[in-house]
């Protein structure tokens, strides 16, 4: 909180109102699970849950809240004052039609990426990309790829205060280890993660500073299963490198 907003001024009703929108993943949920995700009693959630949906932000049916399309409206202020970010679709766009893959645009927040845009390809077996959700910078092709931009000292305080955890028996939770693959990023200038968050999941990250000097990546996740990781190299550098060049 900054010296110019007193902490007087803090509503805490807005925040957990926020946090209640934050708790949904592309899932419907029931009160009980949106009660559990934001810790605070049912019978708050269900206050907060027959507001949001009353504004029509939220639907329920059969016992569910889901995410309806006036959500989108939040983003809108964002996307406002970010034209780069628009610019970026048409980019992701061209990208998954030369790959016939998803496509994605992530930021980093802290030790978290999140996910700001995405194109998702038609194809059998196509990564599906909520825009909107976060992942760990530290064990995601996006985090290290955008990590790789900043100096050792700023990599090391981040990873300093981040949890490291197991998400899949690949996952690098060695501090050293994970300092040595961003350098390896930031020598041949893409990031390169398998399975390490995701089982099944290969994904090729370049980094890049939007003209607001915030670190942003476009990336170009696929299943494991679809080809080997020099196949899927030797497909997707050029073409991914060509989107992020065409963000300058």
């Amino acid at each position: 909180m900054g010296a110019e907003y007193p902490r007087n001024e803090y509503v805490q009703a807005f925040e957990r109102g926020l946090a209640v929108i934050s708790s949904f993943d592309g899932s419907a949920l029931t009160l009980s699970e949106v009660a559990q995700r934001v810790k605070m009693s049912p019978a708050a959630a269900r206050r907060y849950l027959s507001t949001l949906t009353e504004l029509g932000y939220f639907a329920h049916r059969n016992g569910r809240f889901a995410a309806q399309a006036k959500l989108l409206e939040l983003s809108n202020p964002y996307f406002a004052a970010n034209d780069s970010t628009l610019r970026a679709e048409s980019a992701l766009k061209e990208l998954t039609r030369q790959l016939n893959e998803t496509s994605t645009l992530t930021q980093l927040e802290g030790s978290e990426v999140v996910n700001v845009l995405a194109v998702t390809s038609k194809r059998e077996l196509s990564i599906q990309v909520a825009p909107g959700r976060k992942l760990p910078a530290y064990c995601t092709a996006m985090g290290r790829a955008m990590l790789s931009l900043l100096s050792t000292d700023e990599v090391k305080a981040i990873l300093k205060e981040t949890h490291l955890e197991r998400h899949t028996i690949n996952t690098r939770i060695r501090r050293e280890d994970i300092m040595e693959q961003i350098q390896l990023a930031a020598d041949r200038g893409y990031a390169l993660v398998e399975e390490e968050h995701t089982p099944g999941i290969r994904t090729m990250s370049i980094a890049f500073r939007l003209p607001q000097q915030q670190l942003a990546a476009i990336s170009a996740p696929t299943p494991t299963a679809r080809e080997t990781r020099q196949e899927y190299i030797a497909r997707v550098e050029t073409p991914l490198k060509e989107a992020v060049a065409s963000m300058n």
